[in-house]
C-alpha cells in the first residue's frame, strides 16, 4: 500500500525535475547563443571601425580643413599674447553664451576632423 502512494508522488518529482533540468540546459544554451552573436556584432564593429578610420585617412590628404581648424583655433592664442586678451575675452564670453546645440556642433566639426581617437589620446596626456 505504502508503494502505491510513493510510486505516483517518485514519477511526479522525477519529471519535475527532468523538466527543471531541460529548463536549464536550454537556457544555458541560449546564454551561449547569445555570447556568440554579441562576439560577432563587436568583431563587425571593430572592423567598421577600421574601414572608416582608414577611409577618412586615405581623404584627409587632400583637404585643408584641418589646417584651417587649426588656424582657427590659434587665433585666440595669437591675440592674447599680442595684447588683445579682451577681444579673446569677449569671445569666450559670447561663446559661453551660445546655445547647447551649437557649442556640441561645434565639437563634432572638431571631433569629425582631427578623428575621435586622437582627441581621447591628447585628453589621455
Amino acid at each position: 500500500m505504502l508503494q502505491t502512494l510513493i510510486s505516483p508522488i517518485a514519477s511526479i518529482a522525477g519529471t519535475f525535475i527532468k523538466g527543471k533540468v531541460a529548463g536549464m540546459q536550454a537556457n544555458a544554451e541560449v546564454k551561449v547563443e547569445t555570447a556568440k552573436a554579441k562576439a560577432t556584432v563587436a568583431k563587425k564593429v571593430a572592423a567598421g571601425e577600421m574601414e572608416w578610420n582608414n577611409t577618412m585617412a586615405e581623404h584627409s590628404g587632400n583637404s585643408l580643413k584641418d589646417e584651417w581648424l587649426t588656424g582657427l583655433i590659434s587665433i585666440p592664442l595669437v591675440l592674447a599674447f599680442t595684447g588683445h586678451e579682451d577681444v579673446v575675452m569677449r569671445g569666450f564670453e559670447a561663446l559661453e553664451r551660445m546655445p547647447d546645440f551649437y557649442k556640441t556642433a561645434v565639437g563634432v566639426v572638431f571631433a569629425a576632423s582631427f578623428g575621435v581617437q586622437k582627441l581621447t589620446q591628447m585628453f589621455k596626456k
